[in-house]
């Protein structure tokens, strides 16, 4: 199989996405437990080892996904990318952007702005990188505008969108509503949004060249999810609007379009099953990403979809807004719309070229089991302690820092679940690692 210049380099973000993965999980476990021992010896706050969490939990994702863009966008036009050069700057720019905020937050240095907390050049260093990307993608496709496909103008559309919606948030901007607003565009419209349409066209490779699903089957599903995302992506960020300060309205419309999110992905598991059923004979390397897949299809419907769209419904959103409920479902809804996807994009493209043994599989998928145990421990004891949080604050009145002490049992079982989760990610980067040191050679001699 030919191997374009752009997936050699689309290597360098996906193994930086994977080591980043890594970090994440180390540094969220220790979040876990100061969250339980308060005055555990820190040399950085909790407030803001919590925005370095918060941070990695959408910058890895970015940078992996920008590898899988270019790996995919030239393997579906079986075209070199535009811009080789730009590729590589674009690469140091977003990775620099991304650890200075890392940095300065480690040095007490932000904006105090939650979930966007670094400083503004950092985000302006990223919107640049993401308009490179952008620019590059646009004359790919003008270049090669015979072959473009619909996985190519997907992937690309996502990317413009990601920029479009993170430069808003690179201005001070005084509203409150406004800034609040233009915050959610990356907290939710990224992931619900762009983020699918950019990992679209990894699922969309991966189906066809495992047989798992047919050309024409696989084109009518990402035209139906380019327009139904898009819609429910937008729209549905709306549940958070009334929160802010908005209409009331909002919330219906939330509630609505939250709805629709439902369809591709359901239709994306009718035609998994569909293929699985056919049995297809797949090696090591095709049956660990779809366990990675899977483990993303599982999450998607029942954390991102279902339970995103119960509490999105305005009487129950009344109570449960702003609980551990919504930390769990944000947990699974990430992992499930984004996070395992990406891991299995990285996997995928660093293991190119190369077919693990039995032994290698086996820890493979002890991995992904210990990700899914923890992800669920994790989830479970958020949503059990938002509940009695709410049920106990906003429904009997108890007091905020009385029900707040009686939760240290979930969080505890939180933070187990934490350092599961974290053994399992330590796991399969490792794995990962491996796979880029064995396949360092094929990649080469393209």
């Amino acid at each position: 199989m030919k191997t374009f210049q752009a997936q050699v380099i689309a290597r360098r973000y996906t193994l930086a996405a994977a080591l980043l993965f890594g970090t994440q999980g180390i540094v969220a476990l220790l979040g876990a437990a100061d969250l339980i021992i308060p005055d555990l010896p820190s040399p950085i706050p909790y407030e803001y080892g919590r925005s370095i969490h918060l941070g990695l939990a959408v910058l890895w994702p970015l940078i992996g996904t920008m590898g899988m863009v270019y790996y995919f966008v030239s393997e579906d036009l079986d075209r070199e990318i535009f811009s080789l050069r730009l590729a590589r700057w674009q690469f140091w720019l977003v990775l620099t952007s991304s650890l200075s905020i890392y940095a300065s937050l480690s040095f007490r240095l932000g904006r105090g702005r939650e979930y966007l907390e670094g400083l503004p050049w950092s985000y302006a260093g990223i919107a640049l990188a993401l308009a490179l990307f952008s620019y590059n993608l646009i004359r790919t496709l003008v270049k090669h505008k015979q072959r473009i496909t619909p996985a190519a103008m997907i992937m690309s559309a996502g990317t413009i969108l990601l920029l479009l919606f993170l430069i808003p948030n690179i201005l001070t901007i005084t509203n409150p509503i406004a800034d609040e607003a233009t915050k959610f565009w990356v907290v939710h419209a990224w992931e619900e949004m762009a983020f699918e349409l950019t990992t679209a066209g990894f699922l969309a490779s991966y189906l066809k060249n495992t047989g798992l699903a047919g050309k024409k089957d696989i084109e009518k599903w990402l035209y139906l999810e380019a327009a139904l995302t898009v819609a429910a992506g937008l729209f549905g960020t709306g549940h958070h609007y009334y929160w802010i300060g908005f209409p009331a309205y909002w919330l219906i419309v939330g509630f609505t379009f939250s709805f629709f999110q439902l369809i591709p992905v359901a239709l994306l598991v009718l035609m998994v099953h569909k293929g699985l059923k056919k049995r297809p004979k797949l090696g090591n390397r095709q049956k660990l990403t779809l366990a990675l897949i899977l483990s993303s299809l599982f999450y998607h419907v029942t954390g991102a979809s279902l339970l995103g769209f119960i509490i999105t419904v305005p009487w129950i959103n009344l109570y449960m807004h702003g609980t551990y409920i919504t930390s769990g479902h944000a947990h699974l809804a990430l992992f499930g719309s984004l996070g395992f996807l990406v891991l299995g994009g990285a996997y995928y493209i660093l293991s190119r070229g190369t077919q693990p043994d039995h032994k290698t599989y086996r820890r493979g998928i002890l991995a992904v089991l210990a990700l899914n145990g923890g992800l669920l421990m994790m989830s479970t004891a958020l949503l059990i302690a938002g509940f009695l949080q709410a049920y106990r604050a906003r429904y009997l009145g108890m007091d905020f820092m009385e029900v707040n002490l009686k939760l240290n049992l979930y969080l505890i079982a939180r933070a187990a679940g934490g350092l599961l989760f974290t053994s399992g990610d330590l796991l399969l980067v490792w794995q990962i690692l491996k796979a880029w040191r064995n396949s360092r050679p094929a990649a080469s001699d393209s």
